[in-house]
């Protein structure tokens, strides 16, 4: 298994920031429209860091 690119780690990084964003939001109450944003957001991340994977 190939070692994750410092690229890939910092998409899943905030992803996972995004992810805990979108929750705190959900949870207090906040905007939808917020809500949804991150969670997009979220999605490209992942997104980017599966498709920046490194060849072998």
């Amino acid at each position: 298994m190939a070692k994750p690119t410092p690229l890939q780690l910092r998409n899943l990084l905030m992803a996972l920031l995004m992810a805990a964003g979108g929750i705190w939001n959900g949870l207090r109450g906040g905007p939808v429209w917020l809500t949804i944003i991150f969670g997009v957001g979220c999605v490209l991340a992942v997104g980017s860091a599966f498709l920046n994977r490194p060849q072998t």
